[in-house]
């Protein structure tokens, strides 16, 4: 009987870690990039400007699995809207439509480059949103979210659908 209640035990605390770090896995705020890519690739044709141009190009600083989703969903033909997507370190000299961008890259720097090439700035780091960042993509309870800078989409000129704004947690 002793036996069988330390297996009992054992189980259950075997279990019970299991399903913790599943957990854990469930409620993380980052995207997987696929997906990432994707809902960033359904967003577009909500926002005027963008979705009227033929090719967008896309520049993804220090994300190779971001960088290697956009060129998957190119090469797929699943968007026939993606153009050049580029790789880099830091921030490109040349302006490009959309750059994808991660928490190493200096934030004003990054603010003054979309303002001066009207890009959409695009991250998963939601507390880069907040401080000016156009668009982040990430996730709560399980579920896709999409957070929106309003400040910053209004001085670049963006105009998105109502859809996005209802569904989109804004920032000013």
């Amino acid at each position: 009987m002793l036996r069988r209640l330390k297996w009992i035990n054992s189980f259950f605390v075997a279990s019970s870690l299991m399903l913790l770090s599943l957990s854990w896995q469930i409620f993380a705020n980052e995207l997987p990039a696929n997906l990432q890519v994707v809902l960033l690739s359904k967003l577009i044709p909500f926002e005027k400007a963008l979705s009227e141009k033929p090719k967008l190009t896309i520049f993804v600083i220090n994300n190779q699995d971001v960088y290697q989703a956009f060129n998957l969903l190119k090469a797929k033909q699943r968007n026939q809207q993606l153009g050049i997507i580029k790789y880099g370190t830091g921030l490109p000299s040349q302006g490009y439509d959309i750059v994808y961008l991660d928490g190493q890259i200096n934030l004003s720097d990054a603010l003054i480059y979309s303002l001066k090439h009207l890009s959409l700035l695009v991250t998963n780091d939601i507390d880069m949103v907040k401080q000016g960042i156009t668009l982040g993509l990430s996730v709560k309870n399980g579920r896709p979210m999409f957070y929106l800078n309003k400040k910053s989409s209004d001085a670049i000129g963006l105009v998105w659908d109502e859809t996005v704004l209802d569904i989109a947690t804004l920032y000013d």
